[in-house]
Order: C-alpha cells, then structure tokens, then sequence
C-alpha cells in the first residue's frame, strides 16, 4: 500500500492506493482508502477520468452533483457508482470525510454493474440498485474493521465473486479500442481506428457510446486531457502552456485552453490556484 498524508491550514488527509488482487487486473486499476478533517474547504471540483468509480461512504455524510447537476446524498454505509463523464462533477461534505474508492476499467465495470455503460453516462446510481443487498453487506463489513489492509482484502472478494456471478457477453471489440486510445495517449486517431475494426466512424461511435459509455472522440481527449494533467507541475506557477500543449499532443494552446474550461470548468492559471497538495484534487 501506498501512504500520502497531508497536513496544513488547509486541513489534513490521508490516501492509501493498493492494486486489487492479479485476478481482477483486467476488471479494477487500483483502490483508494481515504480520510480528512478539518478541512478549510467543502467543496471539490470532481474532473472527468477514465475509469468508472464506486465510492462506499463510510463517515460524514457526503453530497454530490452531477455533471447533469442532479444532487444526491449518502449516510455512512450508503455509495455509488459514476459512470463516465464529459465534465466535471462536484463533491461536498461538512469538512471531513471517510470512505473506499474503487477505480474499475470499462471492462471491469461492465461485468460488475451488470449493464451497458452508457446508461451511466454523466450520471451516479445508488449501489443497492446495482448490487441490492450485497450493498450494505459490503458497507457494513467495511465499517467493521478500521485497517486498510483489511479493508482491501474485503474490495477483493467482493468484487471477485461479481466478476464470477455475472457473465457477459459483450463483444470484446470495443474494450480492445478502448485499450489502444489509452496506449496512445488520445492520439490514435478514429480514422484508423475504424479501420482497424472494420466499421464505419458512425458505427464505431455508437458501439463506444453504448458499451463504454462515451464516443471515441470524446474518450481520446480525456486521454490526451490526463496526460496534460500529467505533465503540468502541481507546483508550477506560470507554465508554459504552448509547450505543454505541444508536449501533450494538441494542436496548440487554444485547443488545450477549450479541453481545461471543459473538462474542469475553469480556465488554466484558475485551476493552477484551486488546485490542493499531495493529491487533495481540485477544490471547488
């Protein structure tokens, strides 16, 4: 497991990142157990990524807004999952907050949840009208122990006995595609891509939106969009932005400048300033 910790005037928190167990390293990327207090903020700019999220609540009561800006609010013991997105989301709690993460691929989250992706485009669902009662069992078995290592060890055997329950016999084509955008950094381009497949642009396009839950378009910028972020020092003061354009595979600074008030709602030199230390996110 890998500890960040952070303490200032602006609060204090505590990341722990594990890899889930090898079985599912085709399913989830990674987990996060998180904790913070007092912090001087309540709100976080959540940016669109691209992986599909599950978050379980386990302390203050927490509050999002969607992209779509339907607001919803889970109790301890209570989470959901978010499907992709094409723009930022907003998170909020009463300055402290506790809970797991679970960052699933598209492949991942397709077996797990039970449905094709695109029904959570832009949107959370409640865990219970994914998971019904298996939910709360899980929440409870969470908030049980208070060691992370444990609580990873629960992630895994949850998880893996979805992956074994639920079959899927979704054509694989489209998550390989999925897998290219994401070698490439977004710079693969659609044309090829198509070509590659088989299928008209128009096609492809379709298939990505209903089963990964965005176009390949779209899903090519929020690569290219991640790997800026990437590259951008959290401590840089006045990047050069044409560079870092250029570095990221844009066509020039404007271009990067449209992808920044999208994805984050803000403009560069704006989110440089709201952005918080040692992995806090972006605050909002």
């Amino acid at each position: 497991m890998q500890v960040v910790e952070h303490s200032s005037p602006l609060g204090a928190w505590r990341f722990g990142f594990a890899q889930p167990d090898a079985r599912l390293a085709a399913h989830v990327e990674r987990y996060v157990c998180y904790r913070e207090s007092g912090t001087a903020f309540v709100a976080r700019h959540e940016l669109p990524i691209t992986s599909l999220v599950l978050i379980i609540n386990l302390g203050a009561p927490l509050e999002i807004v969607d992209t779509l800006g339907q607001r919803s609010r889970y109790l301890a013991g209570q989470g959901f999952a978010a499907g992709l997105s094409d723009s930022y989301a907003r998170s909020e709690t009463g300055g402290a907050q506790e809970g797991v993460q679970i960052f699933f691929t598209p492949l991942g989250a397709r077996r797990c949840f039970g449905l094709p992706l695109g029904e959570l485009t832009n949107r959370v669902v409640r865990l219970e009208d994914l998971f019904g009662s298996n939910a709360a069992r899980l929440a409870m078995q969470l908030q049980e122990t208070e060691d992370w290592h444990q609580r990873f060890a629960l992630l895994d055997l949850a998880i893996l006995r979805w992956v074994q329950q639920r079959t899927d016999s979704t054509p694989r084509d489209t998550f390989w595609a999925w897998r290219l955008l994401r070698q490439s950094r977004g710079g693969l381009s659609i044309a090829s891509l198509s070509q590659e497949l088989g299928y008209s642009r128009k096609h492809l396009a379709a298939r990505f939106h209903d089963q990964i839950g965005l176009t390949p378009k779209l899903a090519a910028r929020l690569f290219r969009f991640q790997h800026a972020l990437a590259l951008l020092e959290p401590a840089a003061q006045a990047p050069d932005w044409g560079e870092l354009a250029q570095a990221a595979g844009y066509y020039d600074q404007s271009h990067l400048i449209r992808d920044f008030r999208q994805f984050s709602g803000l403009a560069p030199g704006d989110f440089l300033r709201q952005q918080l230390p040692d992995g806090g996110g972006l605050a909002g």
